[in-house]
């Protein structure tokens, strides 16, 4: 797809590129065939592509799986996709931001997927995208958080499991997702991703490979989710209150940490558990291990 073409369906949309919704669309063949070959696509999968923009990812995904959901909160710009792409009658075109607020993936996207996937009966679901820079992270943590909590309570969920992520995403998010204790880039984004997934970073890509070039390069990723390290997760959600807590005050030790973060009752009797579980006090927040926060976990209230 040449830029003349998305000019046309952008002008087609009476739209340009917008910093606010972070569009940079990939115009690098070579990288593109890259995602396609980095998801191990079938003809039996459903795709998640979030972020669309003028197609040109999801006309080369439709050819070679069974049907694409593509989600873009740009309306204007989506429909004029649809409408440059009706050939492709296995694309489903959704107008709706993936995300409803913090910590929430939006529930009409979930259930498109659902419904989907029991009427077509797709056999894999994957999540290939080239992310809008603003939602990567939460919602890379969303999708891994929820299939976490979907498999510690089954019957309370209507979240579909994702067999494997592939999206861009800015250099430093990417170095984040896999960073290791004591680097800089380690923090909750790490920590959260070592414990519920296994992450790689396949490939760096330049600015000029997307229209209009962002200010930074980028990270081609794939994660995919394991379900031994979510069922190992007793509970999710403290489990991120934790992470979150303690990063918040990554340079301070794991006692005045826990001070700073909870009410004095609730930081006395946190600080007593962890003293019991054998947990040096004295250490710094970041400098625990993603194990170290999961047994932390379980000495913080719920």
């Amino acid at each position: 797809m040449q830029r003349n073409e998305i000019e046309e369906i952008l002008a087609a949309a009476g739209t340009r590129p917008t910093r606010r919704l972070g569009q940079h669309f990939m115009m690098d063949q070579r990288m593109l065939n890259q995602i396609l070959n980095a998801a191990e696509l079938t003809p039996d999968d459903l795709i998640l592509e979030v972020g669309p923009g003028p197609g040109n990812l999801t006309a080369l995904l439709a050819p070679l799986v069974q049907t694409v959901l593509a989600v873009d909160v740009d309306k204007p710009l989506l429909d004029a996709a649809a409408r440059h792409w009706e050939i492709l009658s296995n694309v489903q075109w959704l107008t709706a931001d993936v995300l409803l607020g913090k910590h929430c993936l939006n529930p009409v996207v979930m259930a498109a997927l659902r419904s989907l996937r029991q009427n077509q009966k797709c056999q894999s679901l994957k999540l290939v995208s080239n992310l809008p820079y603003h939602v990567a992270s939460p919602l890379i943590v969303d999708i891994l958080a929820a299939q976490c909590m979907g498999y510690q309570s089954p019957a309370d969920t209507a979240m579909e499991n994702f067999d494997c992520l592939v999206f861009t995403v800015q250099w430093e998010v990417g170095q984040r997702l896999r960073a290791v204790p004591g680097s800089e880039h380690y923090g909750s984004l790490s920590v959260l991703m070592a414990l519920t997934a296994q992450v790689e970073v396949l490939a760096s890509i330049p600015p000029g490979a997307f229209w209009p070039p962002p200010k930074v390069k980028s990270a081609l990723v794939r994660i995919r989710p394991v379900e031994e390290k979510m069922r190992a997760i007793g509970n999710m959600a403290r489990l991120q209150r934790t992470v979150s807590n303690l990063f918040s005050h990554r340079r301070q030790n794991i006692r005045n940490a826990i001070h700073h973060s909870l009410t004095a009752p609730l930081a006395a009797e946190v600080a007593e558990k962890v003293r019991a579980a054998g947990m040096d006090p004295s250490r710094r927040s970041e400098s625990l291990t993603p194990a170290e926060f999961l047994q932390l976990s379980g000495c913080w209230p719920e």
